[in-house]
């Protein structure tokens, strides 16, 4: 058995022991598993009877951690909360009431919506601590770390994709990944003595070489709207330092950029391309098709299916009204969500978003009264930029839509207020 393995599997069994004294260790474990773990990697083949459903097994000591310590979490379901599980029903509705057909993958994707819907009930229960939070952040840029030096280590094989968890198997989901990673840490550097800050610079520079190896325009694409937002919301006592970092990053990105990166980014703004065929991957030059052509389709289909065409059916459905598209997704999350999920699906995800913005700001006045508004404050640029560099560019070009550090990222508002209302109360207590 690999030294790799040996070691992942003595700190998954720690992380799931411990979630029984401090339920957070087991929010860790199943995120560790869910970002790095993959079937298919070196250090995994040789193991994989060993622990077999990874991932079901971290569930099941999340859940049970979460019942043993009960009355340490917190149980208050928030409006933004209901809306996710409302979310969740309008799937259910959609593909099994109003949906075009139910197959395998339909059944995978369902039951994955809801595992991910699970996951979340019992994550916000937990993270309700500026602590745990910390923890989850430094989870996302630990398990990057360990993606990105796999990453490096496989320069020059081509675009780099299935490296890493379930969801990164598309090259574009793993430079999400890695974008909100990069985001994490910036905003963790600024915390960091000046010295101590040349050791997260290590780590940007490792996300951002796996990035360009992603060959990711809607990431790209993501950054150049985070740019601005970062300075227009920086604390000013921190702005020259971030405007010298934003300069620094840019730089470097540049430097490190090779010829198939820049005549990739080179076509962001050409709509057509080639056609792929969802089942067989197999590529046919003859046909090409534009993202309007998907989107036209899309609204054909939804004039058609108001209420949805059900989970993991757009690319069944689009020939019947697309007869040059073989069978391809929908290359939007938000024309995917209502083309899938039907006007009640869409309308509820837009309020989702509209409601994390409104909680963004409704934390930063909640803030003020803390003793760690300093901290609180760069955790809701972090989230922000975030959001923005998913909905302003990966969402536009890409369907998201079932990815879950997607949900988790507009779950960690939710956390983060919990958490500054608990660092308010705990400071009212002490003055008492």
């Amino acid at each position: 058995m690999p030294l790799t393995a040996i070691l992942m599997y003595i700190l998954l069994g720690c992380l799931w022991l411990g979630a029984f004294i401090r339920p957070v260790y087991g929010v860790v474990g199943y995120l560790v598993i869910y970002s790095i773990y993959n079937p298919y990697a070196w250090w995994v083949v040789t193991t994989n009877g060993f622990l077999p459903r990874p991932s079901v097994i971290a569930m099941a000591f999340l859940v049970a951690a979460a019942l043993i310590n009960i009355r340490k979490l917190n149980w208050r379901i928030s409006r933004k909360e209901w809306l996710f599980y409302l979310f969740l029903v309008f799937c259910w509705i959609s593909t099994f009431i109003f949906g075009t057909t139910v197959e395998a993958d339909t059944w995978e994707y369902v039951n994955k919506i809801t595992k991910i819907f699970i996951f979340i009930f019992f994550f916000i229960r937990i993270v309700n601590s500026l602590k745990d939070y910390k923890i989850v952040v430094w989870t996302f840029i630990l398990c990057a770390i360990f993606i990105a030096y796999q990453a490096h280590s496989m320069e020059g094989i081509g675009r780099l994709d299935r490296l890493g968890g379930i969801d990164f198997g598309e090259a574009n989901g793993l430079a999400a990944y890695m974008g909100i990673s990069v985001i994490f840490l910036g905003f963790q550097m600024l915390r960091f003595p000046l010295l101590w800050q040349v050791i997260p610079i290590i780590g940007i520079a490792l996300f951002l070489n796996t990035i360009i190896f992603t060959e990711s325009r809607s990431i790209f694409l993501g950054f150049v709207f985070v740019i601005p937002y970062v300075f227009l919301n920086a604390p000013s006592e921190k702005l020259k330092q971030i405007c010298l970092y934003a300069v620094l990053g840019i730089i470097l990105f540049f430097m490190l950029m090779d010829t198939s990166f820049i005549d990739r980014m080179s076509t962001i703004g050409e709509e057509t391309q080639s056609v792929e065929n969802s089942e067989s991957n197999m590529i046919d030059d003859r046909v090409s098709l534009s993202r309007i052509d998907f989107w036209k389709a899309s609204i054909r289909i939804f004039r058609d299916h108001p209420m949805g065409i059900g989970v993991k059916n757009f690319y069944k459905v689009v020939p019947f009204y697309d007869p040059f598209n073989p069978g391809m997704d929908a290359h939007n999350t938000y024309v995917l969500c209502y083309s899938e999920i039907g006007i009640f699906g869409i309308c509820i995800f837009m309020f989702i978003l509209i409601e994390t913005v409104l909680q963004i700001k409704r934390i930063r006045l909640l803030s003020q009264g803390s003793i760690y508004k300093d901290e609180i404050r760069y955790h809701l640029i972090s989230i922000g930029s975030i959001l923005i560099m998913l909905c302003l560019g990966y969402m536009m070009t890409h369907s998201n839509l079932y990815v879950e550090s997607f949900w988790i990222v507009l779950s960690l508002p939710i956390c983060l207020e919990n958490a500054t209302k608990n660092s308010l109360e705990l400071n009212n207590y002490k003055k008492l």
